[in-house]
């Protein structure tokens, strides 16, 4: 039993390590805990301590920062070949996922604590996701494996022969996985979005048939590894030009962020529609705008980058200009977002919105 005369030196290190340094903050503490002793320091460099620091924390917003791919941190990063080119491929629990062009390789890397590592090379599929050709480039999605905890990423090869190829964090393997839908058809893929134990991609392929795109959603089942093909919300039979979906998550619920210009008797409106996903991949419309567009605004509609936090209750707008962003929920989203439209994949391998965490890219 404890007493007020109970000295640190006094208590186990099992309870110290379980109950007191996982709770220590990040940002303030942590560097002053691992001057303390060899064993602390030992133990707060471990990927399991990392794991417990982030079961106890709660992430605020102040939690969250924008990471940029500039030359300084190419140069840390990759120190043998310093000019290589980089993309963020996708970012979890404070890991970002980079994909090396050069030298087609991938990694897991936790800005917050500069530690890096280098994935194995997947034995059944090159690498593809130049920037200079998003179309066909690869994508990728992060999850975590609730039955192992294991971080994973599906790899999903889309330039060429189409292969689906799953990573594991802890093993530093990969295998192929079977897919029963016709993916060939597929000539864009959307970044990966996670909503609870599946990911989310919309999906356009273009008709030749009948001379138009056509766009879907491919939802991912992490927990059975399998897909399904979930179809997009009706739009009007009209002249439809310029059609972007692109999928955010907004208060626990996945939503479809719909845009589009329509020709009516020569006349030009651009149209906005948020959804929401709801049960049995069904979908229901939250808000609607119309905007008539003349000559001037036409060619400057607004373009805006959107990533969802976390905690599925807000969202954080990139500011292109100055590297930064702001937090908006989704009364913000719905009445000053409504010209938001995909940018280019080049702005967004550079640059994302990542969550400080102690967790390490090391299994």
């Amino acid at each position: 039993m404890w007493t007020k005369k109970t000295k640190v030196d006094e208590l186990p290190f099992s309870l110290i390590e379980s109950e007191i340094l996982p709770r220590v903050a990040a940002k303030s503490d942590i560097g002053r805990c691992r001057c303390v002793c060899k064993q602390w320091k030992s133990f707060l460099s471990t990927p399991t301590f990392g794991k417990m620091h982030l079961r106890l924390h709660r992430t605020t917003i102040d939690d969250y920062k924008v990471v940029i791919l500039d030359e300084p941190t190419l140069r840390t990063l990759c120190p043998s070949k310093p000019n290589q080119q980089a993309c963020i491929l996708s970012s979890l629990d404070g890991l970002v996922c980079l994909g090396l062009t050069e030298s087609s390789q991938l990694v897991f890397w936790n800005p917050f604590t500069g530690v890096s590592r280098k994935l194995s090379s997947n034995p059944h599929s090159p690498f593809d996701y130049s920037a200079s050709c998003p179309d066909a480039a690869d994508v990728v999605g992060f999850y975590k494996d609730s039955s192992s905890n294991d971080y994973k990423l599906l790899y999903l090869s889309c330039g060429g022969y189409f292969g689906a190829y799953i990573y594991s964090h802890t093993s530093d393997t990969w295998r192929e996985i079977k897919t029963d839908f016709d993916a060939d058809i597929c000539d864009a893929w959307s970044p990966a979005t996670l909503c609870g134990q599946c990911l989310y991609f919309a999906v356009s392929a273009y008709m030749p048939a009948q001379r138009q795109m056509h766009w879907w959603i491919i939802c991912f089942d992490v927990e059975t590894e399998t897909f399904r093909k979930i179809c997009c919300p009706p739009i009007p039979d009209d002249d439809i030009r310029s059609y972007c979906a692109t999928l955010v998550l907004l208060n626990g619920f996945l939503h479809l962020y719909v845009s589009y210009t329509i020709f009516i008797n020569d006349l030009c409106s651009k149209q906005s529609n948020l959804w929401r996903m709801m049960d049995a991949d069904g979908w229901v419309q939250v808000v609607a705008f119309c905007d008539p567009l003349d000559d001037d605004n036409f060619t400057t509609m607004q373009q805006q980058l959107i990533c969802t936090a976390s905690t599925s209750s807000w969202l954080a707008v990139l500011d292109e200009d100055n590297n930064s962003f702001k937090k908006i929920n989704s009364e913000d989203f719905t009445t000053h977002y409504r010209h938001f439209s995909s940018p280019s994949f080049e702005y967004t391998s550079r640059r994302a919105i990542y969550v400080e965490t102690l967790v390490s890219p090391n299994p």
